[in-house]
């Protein structure tokens, strides 16, 4: 299959395409076609070198958030079927691959069903933003009904889905943005 590689740190020019094995489905995972991906800054970081202890091995397949299809299923797995559309932050780390390629092999654990009103490009760019926004709302600041929540930068990727999920747990929310014409 054809993939987006890197075999040094470096800037974006470092990536070529290159062919790689396909994955094959293991216990407790599926492949997925992939349909779309996202950049996060993470990923940047990790092609320019800066967090080298995550990279993936050369030749590196990098970026996490993925939207696709499911192709083939591993063993034990009931979750999912071929044909399902899913989507997550499953790989582009030390260990795995990512999403810059044809087909992704990915933890079922790190999966979701796609919601059918969203695009693969949408799903594509929610999963980390969204786990972000999360773990910093309801896991650090146990976020609660009628509490009043600051989100700073409420036009990024983290900031937006952090305005959704404080006004659905009943917060009051204030933000900021670098600009008029952001907001």
């Amino acid at each position: 299959m054809k993939a987006q590689v890197i075999k040094r740190f470096g800037d974006p020019s470092v990536f070529e395409i290159a062919e790689v094995p396909n994955p094959e489905a293991i216990p407790g995972h599926v492949v997925i076609q992939v349909k779309a991906t996202s950049v996060n800054p993470i990923d940047t970081k990790i092609r320019g070198g800066a967090v080298p202890a995550v990279a993936p091995e050369f030749p590196a397949v990098l970026h996490g958030d993925v939207a696709g299809v499911v192709v083939e299923v591993g063993e034990g797995i009931t979750e999912f079927k071929v044909g399902d559309e899913v989507f997550g932050c499953a790989g582009g780390f030390k260990g795995t691959d990512g999403a810059l390629a044809e087909y992704m092999l990915a933890d079922v654990q790190l999966l979701a069903p796609k919601p059918k009103n969203v695009t693969m490009a949408q799903a594509a760019a929610l999963p980390l933003v969204t786990i972000t926004a999360w773990e910093s709302l309801y896991n650090r600041a146990n976020v609660q009904n009628g509490q009043t929540v600051l989100v700073h930068a409420a036009t990024g990727g983290v900031g937006h889905v952090a305005i959704q999920l404080a006004k659905l747990a009943g917060a009051k929310v204030f933000t900021t943005a670098s600009s008029e014409e952001k907001l």
